[in-house]
């Protein structure tokens, strides 16, 4: 084999001149940083995501107007004490002879104390608070009573002193029904 000749017209000496200079390797290194950086990104991406650094979530527009979350029940109160006012008109009316002050028993010793322990004795009891299962939302359940709407849970205490113990469908879909600690069984009313 022969070793082939420079052509003519061009010098030997450009030729080994070329062949003599280094590759240009600063290029590589670039592209080898790129990628290296690239690699650290998306190994933190992940965590930075979720210890929520950088704080992705939107902030909302300040009007000065408080926005109130309405599942927020932190400060619910289950039952409202009515003192002594009488309630909505979904009571019956009270008996006549039902005494509607709220009392307490002194150590009188008096001679016809035990008469009237005998007469107070034969006054009849307030009947039970009512109140309605309007709405199931979310294992949430929405109740009226006289003073107003409440949302309860299982095992919050109702009006009536009981606690919920279970929310269940009715005979149909639309339907449902709340089983009490008392044994109770209220369904849902429009």
């Amino acid at each position: 084999m022969t070793k082939q000749q420079p052509a003519p017209g061009k010098p030997a000496v450009a030729a080994a001149a070329a062949a003599a200079r280094p590759r240009d390797k600063r290029f590589d290194g670039y592209l080898k940083a790129a990628g290296f950086v690239l690699a650290i990104i998306c190994f933190v991406l992940p965590f930075v995501m979720y210890f929520d650094v950088l704080e992705a979530r939107p902030h909302p527009i300040a009007t000065g107007k408080q926005v109130r979350d309405p599942l927020n029940r932190t400060n619910q109160k289950v039952v409202r004490a009515t003192h002594g006012k009488a309630g909505s008109s979904m009571q019956k009316e009270p008996a006549e002879d039902l005494d509607p002050m709220t009392t307490a028993t002194t150590a009188e010793q008096t001679g016809d104390r035990l008469a009237r322990i005998e007469e107070s004795s034969k006054q009849p009891f307030p009947d039970k608070p009512v109140f309605l299962v309007r709405e199931v939302v979310g294992g949430l359940v929405m109740i009226e009573d006289d003073t107003g709407y409440w949302f309860v849970e299982e095992g919050s205490v109702l009006p009536d002193g009981s606690k919920l113990v279970a929310i269940e469908r009715g005979s149909d879909e639309s339907s449902w029904q709340i089983k009490t600690s008392d044994g109770e069984v209220i369904n849902r009313t429009n």
